[in-house]
């Protein structure tokens, strides 16, 4: 039966789980050839993984929920009837963290200490809109260079 447990938690593995948590950001950026307007869309991806093994009677168990939450954000950059552009970034493990027991019976825990980081997940995205800027700002040069090409 032990051992039967101990396969089943390696078969769980990975879990994955989505929060409620949901972000949004958006910006304008001046260009010469008008407003860039860039609206963000992030998302919390949570991955957990089950370690360890129940305790059989008189023994503690060592099972534990290691997680892991990640920032997902999508990008919709728009200047005018030019240029469209859609792009997608992510940002791995901006939260972790571990439960004791099953990660199936530990999600709303994991939930409640994703969302109590919320400020950590604001603080990434708006480090990732940052970063961005100067693709967007490529983007647009590219789409102005083969707009006069054309």
């Amino acid at each position: 039966m032990m051992k039967k447990l101990a396969f089943a938690g390696l078969a769980i593995g990975m879990c994955f789980s989505a929060p409620a948590l949901a972000l949004e950001h958006e910006i304008v950026i001046d260009h010469p050839a008008g407003p860039i307007a860039a609206d963000y869309e992030g998302s919390v991806r949570v991955e957990t993984r089950q370690v360890g093994t129940a305790g059989v009677a008189g023994r503690p168990s060592t099972l534990r929920c290691q997680w892991s939450a990640a920032l997902d954000l999508e990008r919709t950059a728009k200047l005018g009837e030019t240029l469209q552009t859609r792009r997608v970034m992510t940002r791995d493990d901006v939260a972790s963290g571990s439960t004791s027991g099953w990660c199936n019976s530990s999600a709303r825990t994991i939930d409640r200490l994703v969302e109590a980081r919320r400020d950590s997940f604001r603080s990434a995205m708006l480090a990732m809109v940052e970063q961005d800027r100067t693709i967007i700002l490529a983007e647009a040069e590219n789409a102005a260079v083969n707009g006069r090409d054309g």
